[in-house]
């Protein structure tokens, strides 16, 4: 082969694959165009439903809350995508041990991102009893994961992986939700609920109460709210939720993006609406207590590798944050206790993908999760009997 053909092939073969990614880029920006305009009409179908449903609810208070009991028991679960399986199994064996339905177990439940959706879809009531049980989830799970947080294959290729546009179609997701929780305002959940959501509009955390304050503001449907409240940014596009009708929408995302952890915010929330009462707090850990071995961290070892231990780090910082918080603010309230349900080991946990919710990785996640429950039996039946005092 002459220089001249080998040139001639070179240059051949990088017109196609130029032919190939410039074609890639176009359908790409034309699909994006399509999508954005979708989701305008999504939104305006989505304001049209909060309209003619909650309009008579922004002149009246939520339901105050009826916690005359000497202690309050309050229950935390924070973020942790696929592993929020194990706060499930847990919540099963706890219902399953008291004989009584998480939402009659706990007074108060607050959660931020995977937390935000179990506590939630645990208050939903459904003639005057909860939908679902911690049973019920434990079983849904999978199906639940897969049809509200899993790309499917088009949407994963058309926004390469993830590289040019957000994984998840916030439009399917929104509405998978609704099926599970249907028109249910936030209001009118069996608990005092509290969900934590980064609101864009105004860059804050925002708690939304479900209980104890007049409305200021509209009174979201909870589906909508929490697929705000678990759309985390760059994954799935922040959720546009109808607050009130003399305002425009404002977008709620995911708080885990700067508070994976909301028990101090939530209890800094609770002690000034509930003065001189004692709390039972159980905070699930979804992320792991602690990593070994930091002090050897391999800077050198290439970003990819750097960016795998970089998570677990921040929710482990986190965490003993917050242990610490939480000391400080029980040295003022005098908590009466403060249990967590945790884990005491950490690698094998970490090396379980919190983002991937493939048959094959959630059935790893719940074996993992029934052998830390038959490690911590104990721990749990000390729970259960604390539940149980009141």
């Amino acid at each position: 082969m002459t220089i001249y053909q080998f040139l001639k092939v070179k240059i051949l073969v990088f017109l196609f694959i130029g032919l190939i990614i410039g074609s890639y880029v176009l359908s790409h920006r034309i699909y994006q165009n399509k999508e954005i305009s979708s989701y305008e009409t999504f939104y305006k179908n989505e304001e049209k439903i909060a309209l003619d449903i909650l309009k008579p609810l922004w002149s009246e208070p939520n339901p105050e809350v009826n916690l005359n009991q000497e202690r309050i028991k309050v229950l935390v679960i924070e973020g942790g995508g696929a592993k929020g399986l194990y706060a499930l199994r847990v919540l099963d064996y706890l219902e399953k041990k008291t004989g009584k339905p998480i939402s009659e177990l706990y007074d108060v439940m607050g959660g931020t991102s995977i937390g935000s959706m179990i506590v939630s879809l645990l208050s939903v009531g459904e003639k005057g009893k909860p939908k679902y049980s911690a049973e019920d989830l434990v079983t849904i799970f999978p199906s639940l994961a897969q049809k509200t947080l899993e790309p499917d294959w088009m949407q994963n290729f058309l926004s390469g992986y993830g590289l040019f546009s957000p994984k998840i179609n916030n439009q399917k997701f929104i509405k998978s939700l609704q099926s599970y929780y249907g028109d249910t305002p936030l209001s009118k959940t069996l608990n005092h609920l509290v969900l934590f959501g980064y609101n864009f509009s105004t860059t804050t955390i925002d708690a939304f109460h479900s209980r104890g304050n007049k409305l200021e503001s509209a009174d979201p449907l909870l589906y909508q709210l929490v697929g705000g409240a678990t759309s985390f940014f760059g994954v799935s596009p922040p959720n546009k939720i109808l607050l009130s009708p003399l305002y425009s929408p404002q977008f709620i995302g995911d708080a885990a993006l700067v508070l994976n952890n909301p028990l101090g915010p939530l209890m800094i929330e609770l002690v000034k609406m509930y003065p001189n009462k004692k709390f039972l707090i159980n905070y699930i850990v979804i992320a792991p207590r602690e990593m070994p071995d930091t002090i050897n961290f391999p800077f050198y070892s290439g970003w990819i590798k750097a960016e795998e231990l970089f998570v677990p780090l921040i929710k482990t910082a986190q965490n003993q944050l917050v242990r610490e918080y939480m000391k400080s603010l029980a040295s003022v309230y005098k908590f009466d206790l403060l249990l967590e349900i945790g884990l005491e080991q950490n690698i094998e946990w970490s090396n379980i993908h919190s983002f991937d919710y493939s048959e094959k990785n959630i059935r790893k996640i719940d074996d993992f999760s029934k052998l830390i429950l038959h490690e911590n039996k104990d721990a749990l039946d000390s729970i259960v009997q604390e539940l149980l005092k009141d």
